[in-house]
């Protein structure tokens, strides 16, 4: 079953106007799959083969000269010797649009290799894994599943593949191959230990020095770990918005997962009773909104997405800043609202001046369709997009 990604209309538009793309991505998203069927009959090499990297190695000029025709570069980060070599390529023929098409894992590393070599020359895209709205778009059964399986296509297209047999395969590659390419890992059982505590510190501030206390390494082993998670696409650390208003506001960042399933597997959550049982339920819920906001809208944590705590404990959970107006999210695991513990108003007080507000409830309900209270909106984003994502 092939599920149609958002990205797909951008992607496509990109290739006729750049001559070079970067789809970047961690492992499993369907970067691959998209390009292999959106382009079939573009030759596809990849870096997962030792002899495509040796014969880069051994001449980056020689390899991609072979090549006269539009094709595909998977894995680009293990050959990071090509892109001295494509900046040559690409400054003549720089009218040959959309000829070197490239997918990457370790997107921090390959942004850095670049922004050195191929500024102004290529276009990058980022894929996440599937979103609940792309899931609709296909009207898969069983979509509450979503909450607890994620999104790896995968997961959605091989109905005989084990969900645990899934994840935790995809944790021993990660740390076998990729993790080994970033940082040294000298104890496994450590690091696995380390990324369970992550998973139970989700939606909190990230605090290293209690990491490293549960783990049992140090603060500078713990921030090199939080650092390989990030480049590698598995967390975000999600910045404090400030809005220059004078208060005394949390600094530090919070955590979440990139793919919420990924999270419900080291949380020990199997299906759905596990995920409504859960006692870091809210938690759960919190990350699945702030990856729908950012699979369906593009936005991107520290540029257009935050959150707001104030020393106080004056909280909202998500805070959108888009073209002269803010959106303010609270997402709430329950179908039952206390409106005393919704802080939309004494946060809107601080900046009705500067700024457009809208306040949005991300509720777990049963209801499909987007309604209006008073003065926000609430709806169900694992049903429902609202009008700010168009």
């Amino acid at each position: 079953m092939w599920i149609e990604r958002r990205l797909k209309k951008k992607l496509l538009e990109i290739i006729k106007s750049r001559p070079a793309l970067l789809l970047t991505g961690a492992r499993q998203t369907g970067k691959s799959s998209l390009l292999q069927r959106e382009f079939p009959e573009v030759e596809y090499i990849t870096f997962d083969y030792l002899r495509h990297v040796e014969a880069v190695k051994d001449s980056p000029e020689h390899f991609l000269k072979q090549f006269n025709a539009q094709v595909i570069l998977d894995e680009i980060q293990y050959v990071p010797e090509v892109f001295r070599e494509l900046k040559i390529l690409i400054d003549q023929e720089r009218q040959n649009y959309g000829k070197w098409i490239m997918t990457g894992s370790q997107q921090f590393v390959l942004m850095e290799r670049i922004s050195e070599s191929l500024a102004g020359r290529i276009s990058i895209l980022h894929l996440e894994t599937l979103s609940a709205a792309e899931l609709r778009n296909k009207k898969v059964k069983n979509i509450k599943n979503f909450l607890w399986k994620g999104g790896y296509p995968e997961l959605w297209s091989n109905k005989q593949l084990e969900v645990s047999d899934f994840f935790e395969s995809y944790l021993r590659t990660y740390i076998e191959r990729d993790l080994k390419a970033i940082i040294d890992v000298k104890n496994l059982s450590d690091f696995r230990r380390f990324i369970r505590m992550t998973a139970a510190k989700t939606g909190q501030l990230l605090n290293y020095k209690s990491l490293s206390s549960d783990v049992g390494v140090s603060d500078v082993t713990i921030r090199k770990w939080i650092h390989a998670l990030e480049i590698s696409g598995l967390i975000y650390l999600l910045t404090p918005y400030y809005g220059n208003i004078g208060k005394r506001l949390i600094k530090s960042p919070k955590i979440y997962f990139a793919d919420h399933g990924l999270l419900c597997y080291l949380s020990g959550i199997e299906n759905e009773e596990d995920w409504y049982s859960h006692p870091h339920k809210g938690s759960l819920w919190e990350n699945f909104v702030m990856m729908e906001l950012i699979k369906n809208y593009g936005l991107i944590p520290g540029n257009d997405l935050f959150f707001y705590r104030d020393q106080n404990g004056v909280e909202i959970d998500f805070i959108v800043e888009k073209k002269g107006k803010l959106l303010f999210i609270e997402a709430k695991a329950g179908e039952r609202i206390n409106p005393k513990k919704l802080h939309f108003d004494k946060v809107a007080s601080l900046f009705e001046n500067k700024f457009h507000i809208e306040k949005i409830l991300a509720l777990n309900i049963s209801e499909t369709k987007i309604r209006k209270q008073k003065s926000y909106t609430y709806h169900n984003p694992l049903y429902s997009c609202i009008h700010y994502c168009n």
